[in-house]
């Protein structure tokens, strides 16, 4: 009788030795050696800190392993299968870029993973969830917004606030010539144009471009009252200083991707002011009752503000978390799957970093309690504020002192 009681005490230590040991080893993508890399890894490791602080989920700690992709889609591919069959990691998050992401869709299906993405952009990336559900239901997009609700949110700005406030009838649109852009750029003026207002000028640059004198010339001659840009690379830094310098007589709304972090002011060399683009749920502004806790948490312990793809990325952990505590059995991916389907981190609640709530096929529901795009503009005291919409903002629109309607 004692062998047989020391037999199984033996194998319940075993056991709960086992169980404390065990983790959620989480794989997480992305280009460590660019800035949108350095977001993701840093505002992972802080969510998996602070949840593991508060005893991880459902009495298991989190393991995060980092894989480096590079920007390249054969690195992500490479670094999916290494996750799943070496590493035999139980989800995936990240992943940054539209192109990669879509190529490696095939073998998220394939080895049957889960993956929270968080700076794949293109609406193409959930129309795969919507074209084939029982193959691509792993893929959950977390964030940031694709580039359609990126220019709704540059559209109803416009329509909704400088047209009745400003009697805005005309505006231009100059923007990179870049598919991703062209779409916010595009959608944007679509709304605005049902507002009543006129595109009276377009002009899709090159990357690269260091020269817009033409371009803004050519839209206020034409009687643009507002610029509607959309510059994902580093040419919105020379774009908005040009504009600045030459005092356009046409305000900048849109989305210049280098505007939205505190570095923007020095590269302009202060010539930033009046600048105004929607950040992609996300920024500094109570988008839930945590964001703002978390933008002065990531400064302090990293040195430097979060960027548009910190927020998702922040967000993954806490997304799962809530899954996995809320799952018929959190160790079968169905179940888990039917749990992130139910997630929602209401906008101006008390969840997340930002709102997240899904669509069936995926993506982030925009609008409502779900994600939204703020709109930011530098002021003329140089700090940088959220002004629309109205309930989250931290500072008044002000249009640049040199224009005259």
């Amino acid at each position: 009788m004692k062998k047989v009681l020391s037999f199984l005490l033996v194998v319940l230590l075993s056991f709960s030795i086992f169980a404390a040991a065990k983790t959620w080893k989480i794989g997480v993508l992305g280009p460590y050696q660019t800035e949108n890399g350095m977001w993701v890894q840093q505002a992972v490791q802080m969510a998996a800190d602070e949840i593991n602080a508060d005893g991880g989920i459902l009495g298991r700690k989190i393991e995060l392993v980092f894989q480096d992709t590079e920007g390249s889609t054969q690195k992500m591919q490479t670094a999916i299968i290494k996750l799943t069959t070496k590493d035999k990691v139980d989800f995936i998050i990240g992943g940054v870029g539209s192109g990669p992401v879509l190529a490696n869709l095939d073998i998220m299906a394939r080895q049957k993973i889960i993956w929270l993405g968080t700076g794949a952009a293109s609406p193409d990336v959930t129309k795969k969830v919507a074209e084939n559900y029982s193959k691509y239901k792993y893929y959950f997009r977390v964030g940031t917004l694709d580039s359609i609700a990126q220019g709704k949110s540059v559209g109803d700005f416009i329509a909704n606030y400088l047209v009745p406030k400003y009697n805005v009838k005309k505006a231009a649109i100059i923007s990179v010539d870049l598919v991703y852009a062209k779409e916010i750029a595009e959608t944007a003026a679509e709304i605005a144009k049902q507002a009543g207002v006129e595109i009276v000028y377009t002009d899709y640059f090159p990357a690269g471009t260091a020269d817009f004198s033409a371009s803004f010339k050519k839209a206020t001659e034409a009687g643009a009252q507002v610029i509607i840009d959309a510059i994902v690379t580093a040419d919105g830094i020379q774009f908005t200083k040009q504009w600045y310098d030459l005092k356009v007589n046409a305000a900048l709304v849109g989305a210049i991707a280098a505007a939205l972090k505190p570095e923007f002011k020095d590269q302009t060399n202060g010539k930033c002011v009046y600048e105004t683009s929607a950040y992609p749920n996300g920024g500094p502004a109570p988008l839930t009752t945590k964001t703002l806790d978390f933008f002065e948490k990531h400064e302090n312990l990293y040195g430097v503000a979060p960027g548009f793809i910190s927020f998702p990325a922040y967000n993954t952990l806490y997304v799962l978390k809530e899954a996995l505590e809320n799952a018929k059995n959190p160790d079968n991916d169905e179940d888990v799957i039917k749990a992130l389907e139910k997630v929602v981190f209401p906008l101006g609640g008390d969840k997340g970093v930002a709102p997240v709530k899904f669509t069936e096929n995926h993506d982030l529901v925009y609008g409502g309690d779900g994600a939204s795009g703020i709109i930011f503009q530098w002021s003329k005291s140089g700090s940088w504020n959220a002004v629309w919409p109205y309930e989250y903002k931290t500072g008044e629109w002000e249009k640049p002192e040199w224009i005259n309607w």
